[in-house]
């Protein structure tokens, strides 16, 4: 396992991440907590063009079990009342040409039962690696998840 990279030197993100009816606004970059497999995570919300927040899109830098098994590179929530527009699809192609910057294919990841995420992971055309367990000691499993499944997305 890798160190977490360093926040201090993780680069800005351009202001212009969009695609389709969506803007990614960027709020901070969260640090890692190394003590849980934790890795520093670029959090951006989500934005349409009415101004209208429709939930968030987190982009991870590292690579430790946490982000293989459970959290993925790439995680995002789409607020209820936004959810059915393929918001979270456009979030997705909004985020990766930059996130080809720093990595020519990243891990997502989501839960068996999750139809949505899995229809917005498939079309973004990843490839389904399997489903593995939840280790007991992550957060994901105090939520409730037993597995993931796991996909592979080339940027």
């Amino acid at each position: 396992m890798s160190p977490p990279p360093n926040i201090e030197k993780f680069p800005t993100p351009p202001d212009t991440l969009s695609y389709g009816e969506v803007s990614l606004r960027f709020v901070r970059v969260m640090p890692g907590d190394p003590v849980r497999d934790f890795v520093p995570a670029y959090h951006f919300r989500i934005v349409l063009a009415d101004g209208s927040d429709a939930g968030h899109i987190n982009f991870r830098v590292g690579d430790t079990d946490h982000v293989r098994v459970c959290a993925g590179h790439i995680g995002f929530e789409i607020l209820a009342a936004f959810r059915g527009h393929s918001y979270a699809f456009q979030a997705c192609r909004a985020i990766a040409q930059w996130v080809r910057t720093i990595y020519e294919a990243v891990t997502i990841t989501c839960d068996p039962d999750n139809q949505a995420s899995r229809r917005t992971v498939e079309r973004l055309g990843a490839s389904f690696i399997d489903e593995a367990p939840v280790p007991p000691h992550d957060p994901h499993y105090q939520r409730g998840s037993r597995t993931k499944r796991r996909y592979c997305w080339t940027l």
